[in-house]
């Protein structure tokens, strides 16, 4: 999957400014993941038909590597420290001062590389050995939702041919934006209202409920599954309780859970926001995005005359 570039070298724009605040349509920097270059293409592929529509560039850290979420810092927490160290040195040497992370988990696994090698110098001593370079504390990490300023927001709502009329639908964030905070630094709060809002916009109606930041067991999906789908059958029922037909979310790994795990619970189609948009406002390859889901949306999109 390749990223939208335009020719220049991620190094043309090293200024005392970040491209996201010196240019109303900038060129974003991203740290993919890689969930993105695999079950979450649906939303990588979304994000970048987003960001045309804008006339922003998307720009890939260049030979990133995984972050080592989550399983390498239950196992070795140097090891992890130096696999999330490595992207931000690249980030360093690349000139990037704003580097956007799309998933969760690979946030806070960065966000923590950054706040211990900022805070402890023995470790960035162990990154310096292993990638010849200590990290400066130059990048600031920010998070995929932070990209959407209210001028990009409207180009969106203004470029809506086919309000998704039909769909009822529950933002589901997750846990790891908010937990824990003096970790992210993320507050997801503030976005709240104005995703609800945005999403509104597009044609779906959001419906009230508690269950938007409660965890869906993340990783344990694979050393304890029954746990996943008692988690999984709980969220999901709540949705279906307060007359939802599909839910919102903005982690690659809980959208994967909530569609594939749960026992006892009717399964719900989990749309990216991102694939709204794309939905809403007719953006090209909607249907091969949608294909790729477990639960396929197409029989819910088809009933309405979505597609």
């Amino acid at each position: 999957m390749k990223s939208v570039r335009s020719g220049r070298s991620v190094m043309e724009k090293n200024e005392k400014k970040s491209d996201l605040e010196a240019t109303p349509h900038p060129r974003i920097y991203y740290y993919p993941g890689c969930s993105l270059m695999s079950t979450a293409r649906d939303l990588g592929d979304s994000l970048f038909q987003m960001a045309r529509l804008v006339g922003s560039w998307l720009e890939e850290l260049n030979d990133w590597n995984c972050c080592g979420a989550s399983p390498a810092h239950s196992v070795n927490q140097n090891y992890a420290l130096l696999l999330a160290g490595r992207n931000l040195v690249l980030a360093e040497r690349q000139g990037i001062r704003d580097l956007f992370v799309i998933c969760p988990s690979c946030f806070v696994r960065l966000r923590t590389a950054e706040k211990t090698l900022i805070a402890e110098p023995d470790k960035n001593d162990l990154l310096e050995e292993a990638v010849g370079k200590r990290y400066q504390g130059s990048v600031r990490l920010r998070f995929f939702l932070e990209v959407g300023s209210a001028s990009q927001m409207n180009v969106f709502r203004e470029a809506v041919i086919n309000p998704l009329k039909g769909l009822k639908g529950v933002l589901y964030f997750g846990c790891l934006l908010t937990r824990p905070e003096w970790i992210t630094g993320f507050d997801v709060l503030p976005y709240e209202d104005e995703l609800r809002s945005f999403v509104e916009a597009l044609g779906v109606e959001t419906l009230d409920w508690g269950y938007g930041k409660q965890c869906c067991g993340a990783h344990l999906a694979l050393t304890k599954p029954d746990h996943v789908d008692t988690l999984v059958d709980r969220i999901r029922d709540h949705a279906r309780r307060v007359g939802a037909n599909c839910m919102i979310s903005f982690c690659p790994l809980c959208q994967v859970n909530m569609e594939l795990r749960g026992k006892n619970s009717e399964p719900l189609p989990v749309f990216y926001v991102s694939e709204l948009i794309g939905m809403a406002c007719r953006l090209p390859r909607t249907e091969k995005w949608i294909r790729k889901h477990l639960v396929d949306p197409r029989e819910l999109l088809a009933e309405h005359n979505l597609l």
